[in-house]
């Protein structure tokens, strides 16, 4: 990973990340003993992860309760859109990102509302940051809205 970096090196950047975040390393603990002690673990949606180790556990755990959480808040704006009639459309998810395409009888208020339902999940002990970018042409020249 670090071909240029000494074992010393390489640990003392370890041992510095997780003292800047110790909550990290608890949880990194936690995943590795998790493995050890048990055939499957649960993400915050109730999806088990059968025999992985350790190492995988960490960022499965965390990526697949993110997928679900998307899922939910996709089916969320779904909803909201047919609620009111837009005619604004949902064109697709992309890993992270959801892609709309706004009709020009809709305002942009509900592009906001979108992203107060992207915010929202009463559960979360740190805060959701949805961003907004918006093009007339391609994604390359998107800006923040």
């Amino acid at each position: 990973m670090f071909p240029t970096l000494s074992e010393e090196q390489i640990k003392a950047i370890d041992e510095s990340y997780y003292k800047a975040f110790p909550g990290i390393k608890r949880y990194h603990e936690y995943c590795e003993q998790l493995a050890r002690s048990s055939p499957y673990a649960v993400n915050m949606f109730g999806v088990k992860y059968y025999n992985v180790s350790g190492h995988n556990l960490k960022n499965m755990l965390v990526q697949g309760s993110a997928a679900y959480l998307l899922k939910e808040k996709i089916r969320e704006i779904m909803e909201y859109l047919h609620s009111v009639g837009a005619k604004s459309k949902f064109q697709m998810n992309i890993h992270d990102e959801n892609s709309f395409k706004h009709h020009k009888d809709d305002g942009m208020e509900i592009f906001y509302r979108i992203k107060e339902i992207m915010e929202t999940w009463p559960d979360c002990q740190v805060p959701i940051i949805a961003e907004m970018e918006v093009t007339q042409t391609t994604w390359a020249e998107k800006h923040s809205l």
